[in-house]
Parts: structure tokens; C-alpha cells; sequence
């Protein structure tokens, strides 16, 4: 798994390169969408970190009683989520906005589609707040951001 979160890493800070060299927009739009590029970094950051220290979000999906869970947005982020809880005893389910044609071995629903029989939606986007709120309209079960659910597993110190 080290291995996957290396090489994503590395074709991440290959693809910024690339959007960088050929990018023509603004300096506003260039300037944010740096400071997205440095939260995921952070991200991924912190999650192999924990992973390094042998901490896994299963585990901590474990103790918090999640039998079944959503991971909100299937891009690079929830894609990565999905392949450490795939081989594991928590049920998954994807839900996303756009049509999704990766080989994911569960069902994907749209945000408004989902079964309502979930333990815990973890959304890997980083709009949370957005997300949030449009997902509250229709679930009332619990809702949490990946860098939640990694704040959470610095306290599983294993």
C-alpha cells in the first residue's frame, strides 16, 4: 500500500508540474488552486504517516461501530480510501456526482440517491461544508470529513 501512496504522490506533484506548465489562467485561480494542491498533500502526508505507525482507519471504523460506511467523492482521495477498507469487514458504498467508470467493487449512488442505512458518510472533497449541509438535506446519520476521521486516528496510536 506504501507503495500506491508513493507513486499517486509522485504522479500528483508530476500532473501540478504539467497543469503548471501549460496552465493559462489567473493568479487568483493559480493561488487556490495551489492551496488545494498543499491540503491534499498534507493529507496524504498525515495518512501515511499513520500508516507508517501501523494506525489504520479500519480499525478505527471498528471501534466507532461502523459497520457500513459511504465514501463521498471517488476521486484520487476517496479512490486511495477505498483500497485500505476494500479487503476489510466494513460494507462500502460510493457516492458521487459524476459517473464513475473506475472498477470499484460496490455500488456508487448519486448524493441524493444513497441507501439511508449507512453508519458514517466520509467525504474526501475538500468542500466539506458544502457537502455537508446538501447530504444533511437528505441522511441524518453521521458525517465526517477524511481529515476528521485522521485527526481521530492520531489518537489510535496502536
Amino acid at each position: 500500500m506504501r507503495l500506491v501512496l508513493k507513486r499517486d504522490l509522485l504522479f500528483f506533484f508530476l500532473g501540478m508540474g504539467i497543469c503548471r506548465y501549460f496552465g493559462n489562467k489567473t493568479n487568483q485561480e493559480k493561488n487556490c488552486r495551489n492551496e488545494v494542491n498543499t491540503t491534499y498533500v498534507e493529507i496524504l502526508d498525515q495518512w501515511m504517516s499513520l500508516k507508517n505507525k501501523n494506525v489504520s482507519i479500519s480499525r478505527l471504523l471498528k471501534e466507532e461501530n461502523c459497520k457500513k460506511i459511504a465514501i463521498y467523492g471517488l476521486g484520487m482521495i476517496g479512490n486511495h480510501l477505498y483500497e485500505e477498507l476494500i479487503d476489510t469487514e466494513i460494507d462500502i458504498v460510493g457516492i458521487d456526482q459524476t459517473e464513475i467508470y473506475n472498477n470499484f467493487k460496490m455500488s456508487i449512488y448519486k448524493p441524493d440517491e444513497f441507501p439511508k442505512d449507512i453508519d458514517l458518510i466520509i467525504v474526501t472533497p475538500l468542500k466539506y461544508e458544502t457537502i455537508y449541509l446538501k447530504l444533511r438535506e437528505n441522511y441524518d446519520g453521521r458525517i465526517m470529513s477524511l481529515q476528521q476521521i485522521l485527526s481521530m486516528c492520531e489518537n489510535y496510536l496502536y
